[in-house]
């Protein structure tokens, strides 16, 4: 297991103590704190915790939610997470959350690009998914660039300012990943 993975404007690794003012920004914005569900306390006691939490796993530890700090090469700068939940039977889950000053600016892609195929090459995963809320459309559209197909709509699955909201759920297999014509 080598850490960490590094990209053309990214690198992806374990998170430290110097990370701590960076997630109390990522954790502050309600969009973050929405897709997290509480992971990442907006707090310096619950950033320090998760800190610690992460750091404690194992690298991709079975059934583990386990992330890595988005940091961009130039600067420094963490800009979000990506992890990968890694499960039984060769099967994974991949997200990812960036700050809203990074958005649109293939980060999230180039950031899940690296962890799938990390996850396809190195752990042998059969198959990741991916699942939003149907309003997405940025992270519905990252799903999109990273090869993943639309495999399920969960109506009305959760619950977010006071209405209900469709769940979605995104798949690809290791077969169709970096085959002609998948994102680089």
């Amino acid at each position: 297991m080598t850490l960490p993975i590094i990209t053309q404007r990214l690198v992806l690794r374990r998170y430290t103590p110097e990370d701590q003012a960076d997630l109390l920004v990522l954790a502050a914005q309600p969009t973050v704190a929405a897709i997290l569900s509480g992971r990442l306390p907006a707090t310096e006691e619950g950033v320090r915790s998760y800190i610690d939490l992460q750091n404690s796993y194992s690298p991709f530890e079975k059934d583990k939610v386990f992330e890595l700090a988005v940091e961009r090469k130039e600067d420094g700068r963490v800009l979000g997470l990506v992890g990968l939940i890694h499960r039984d039977h060769r099967q994974g889950e991949i997200g990812w959350a960036l700050a809203a000053e990074y958005r649109g600016q293939g980060y999230a892609t180039e950031a899940a690009s690296a962890l799938m195929d990390y996850g396809f090459n190195t752990l042998d995963l059969h198959r990741l998914h991916a699942d939003t809320n149907s309003d997405n459309a940025a992270s519905r559209g990252v799903m999109e660039r990273l090869g993943m197909r639309l495999e399920a709509q969960l109506r009305d699955a959760v619950w977010v300012e006071g209405k209900w909201v469709d769940r979605v759920i995104y798949g690809i297999l290791a077969e169709e990943w970096r085959k002609p014509g998948a994102p680089e």
